[in-house]
């Protein structure tokens, strides 16, 4: 899938997360319909982050002019620390609170849910460049936009031509996550606080690890993420997703792909025999038991016959930010739930 067709896809797939309510369930590998495995909303896992290119020491302090290589490769200047701040994706929002930033956000997408503090700020849009309201953002007089990737190319250009500083932030894996933690840090003279996030994200993350390292090659569980239906998707063992599935002890039947999001087909999936199915619960009302059992051939998948699919949070898996060590927990406990008890 290309990088633009990927983007449009995450459009559709944020809509989507947007219009289902998050589920409550046990956190395990159940028979009926599946588990939803629940969100979780804490304090810490608010503040969570990793390294990256600009690790700050504890008394460390930013001088301004400061300029910033942003996620696209662009050289950005900010001539003081910003006092109004506007972010063009979830996953920013995210971390410009969990850095201590968020108290000076203006503007975020619709889609920018977590924390609750967000949904009462002002909205600017969705996260499609044709449904962000470039004349709302001016209006809001930001002193930086934080932008998604190239799917919000233009956005990104027009801003520049008004003047408007625009750091574009992006990541597909675990370590471009703790560089954009670091690096929004450093933008908003949050740097010691980032650091921190970078430091508590890590910890937890090794946390999961160290349980799920010791399982014997014959004990992983191999999995079959399903990031849609129609095109049917999975996702490759270079997106943070994949390396999710490896860090919760996990082995992806399509770790083998080299595309980040590839379509497959149904009778692949079938061919490799997965021995648990697991998607966002945004896609969870085509995960049920009955509906999979339904498509040709795959009432015949292990997983289907042993009722082992799980649902997880969809913004927890799909944002790369903070929440990826949420993620992971719910993810590692509800396929080995005996490691963590």
């Amino acid at each position: 899938m290309t990088k633009l067709r990927f983007s449009r896809f995450l459009s559709v797939f944020l809509l989507l997360s947007s219009l289902i309510a998050c589920g409550a369930a046990e956190n395990g590998i159940t028979q009926a319909p599946a588990t939803t495995v629940p969100a979780t909303a804490t304090t810490a896992s608010a503040g969570v982050a990793p390294t990256a290119e600009l690790t700050p020491t504890a008394t460390s302090s930013v001088s301004y002019p400061l300029t910033i290589k942003d996620s696209l490769g662009r050289e950005v200047t900010l001539l003081a620390a910003p006092s109004r701040i506007v972010s063009l994706a979830p996953s920013n929002t995210e971390i410009l609170f969990a850095v201590g930033a968020g108290d000076a956000l203006v503007g975020v997408t619709k889609y920018c849910n977590y924390p609750e503090t967000a949904k009462s700020i002002d909205q600017i849009g969705g996260f499609s460049a044709k449904s962000i309201s470039l004349e709302t953002i001016v209006a809001l007089k930001p002193d930086v936009v934080f932008s998604g990737d190239e799917s919000q190319q233009t956005v990104i250009d027009a801003l520049a031509q008004a003047n408007i500083p625009v750091i574009a932030i992006k990541a597909e894996t675990f370590e471009a996550v703790y560089q954009n933690i670091n690096l929004i840090g450093q933008a908003t003279n949050h740097p010691t606080e980032a650091a921190q996030v970078v430091a508590d994200m890590q910890a937890r993350i090794g946390a999961v690890t160290a349980k799920t390292s010791t399982l014997a090659a014959a004990d992983k569980l191999s999995v079959f993420y399903e990031v849609y239906d129609e095109p049917l998707m999975t996702a490759g063992p270079q997106t943070f997703i994949g390396q999710m599935l490896e860090l919760a002890g996990a082995t992806n039947i399509f770790a083998d792909v080299s595309e980040e999001y590839p379509e497959i087909s149904a009778e692949e999936v079938v061919n490799r025999q997965p021995a648990v199915i697991i998607g966002p619960e945004s896609h969870g009302d085509k995960l049920t038991i009955d509906l999979i059992a339904q498509r040709p051939g795959w009432g015949a998948i292990k997983a289907v016959k042993d009722g082992k699919i799980v649902v997880l949070n969809g913004d927890m898996l799909s944002r790369p930010g903070p929440r990826l060590a949420d993620a992971l927990e719910a993810l590692s406990q509800a396929l080995y739930p005996e490691l963590f008890k």
